[in-house]
């Protein structure tokens, strides 16, 4: 191992002071192997969609739920379990949206959020509901809210227990695009609630979400209030506190839902490996000028991943949308 590293990156004697990995042989399979990567593993699930109905929204749940459970992780907070229930009501939600064509927490014909918890039956205490449309890589869903303070605050909430995500295809603002929604809860026992106060809709106008290329928007609920006295009366339910204690996620099924977001990875994997070739070849035998021609190989590389980077994100940033924000609440 060591001595392959040596022929493929160290200028030394015995490869003619010509490091193996910048050699043109070697620098047209890289080339052909990065224009490989971009073209099926970007390109081909970002235009054509991979039958959207039936292949990339079906493991989309899946995936959404993850990154939001990776995130939670990540603040050491409890890993939230899909509920079936979630999973319905939300995508009762995305459905709603995509078959009427609307991006908005409360329906044109006045449906709130919580509406389609009722609809399915779901009984909570505490419940969220983030919304996004009009993007291409699921990991850039994630990433706006995460972005912004009010949907990071569902994502990361220690009141939620239960997580469900829906995803449906429909027409917004002239042209087929995926919505999708994602809902958070804490649900009830089967005890007996006391009425729940009646709540209203704020709008924080002008509260700007970070640019994307995603619209998104955030909700919350607290439909018992935050009094200790009736938390303590109510308990949770077993089976959300029974989280998986591994997210695993099949990784074609991620890169197929994040195209850019792995195709990223591996165009930094291959333009570091570059970079430290380019930077060893230089600092140890500069003096070899007539080896400028594995220089001008190596910025080849550079240059067409660069090219590769800018060109995607202008292709999944070009619909950005930034939204305002809006809050669910008890009234004081």
């Amino acid at each position: 191992m060591l001595h392959w590293l040596k022929k493929h990156f160290i200028p030394h004697p015995l490869n003619e002071h010509r490091p193996h990995i910048l050699r043109k042989k070697n620098i047209t399979i890289i080339i052909v192997a990065v224009l490989l990567l971009e073209c099926f593993v970007f390109l081909l699930p970002t235009f054509v969609r991979l039958n959207l109905k039936g292949g990339v929204a079906a493991v989309l749940p899946t995936i959404l739920a993850d990154f939001t459970n990776e995130e939670r992780k990540d603040q050491n907070l409890q890993i939230l379990s899909v509920s079936e229930l979630l999973n319905k009501a939300a995508l009762l939600k995305a459905q709603d949206m995509a078959r009427n064509g609307y991006f908005a927490h409360v329906s044109p014909d006045g449906k709130t959020p919580w509406y389609w918890l009722s609809e399915v039956g779901y009984e909570y205490k505490y419940a969220g509901e983030n919304l996004a449309v009009n993007f291409s890589d699921s990991k850039d869903v994630t990433d706006a809210w995460m972005a912004s303070t009010s949907h990071r605050a569902n994502i990361i909430k220690e009141n939620y227990t239960e997580i469900g995500t829906g995803v449906a295809i429909g027409m917004y603002e002239g042209k087929e695009t995926m919505f999708v929604a994602q809902v958070y809860a804490n649900p009830l026992s089967n005890i007996s609630r006391q009425e729940k106060p009646k709540s209203q809709l704020v709008v924080n106008k002008g509260k700007k979400v970070a640019k994307t290329n995603d619209s998104v928007l955030g909700a919350t609920s607290d439909p018992l209030g935050l009094d200790s006295q009736i938390a303590l009366a109510l308990k949770t339910n077993e089976k959300a506190l029974s989280a998986p204690k591994d997210i695993k996620v099949n990784l074609l099924k991620r890169i197929l839902a994040s195209p850019r977001d792995y195709t990223n990875k591996m165009l930094y994997f291959v333009f570091s490996i570059i970079t430290l070739a380019l930077l060893l070849k230089i600092i140890i035998k500069f003096e070899h000028r007539h080896h400028l021609d594995l220089i001008t190989n190596g910025l080849v590389v550079l240059s067409l991943i660069g090219a590769i980077f800018v060109t995607n994100y202008h292709i999944t940033h070009k619909d950005m949308v930034i939204t305002q924000t809006f809050d669910y609440v008890n009234p004081s």
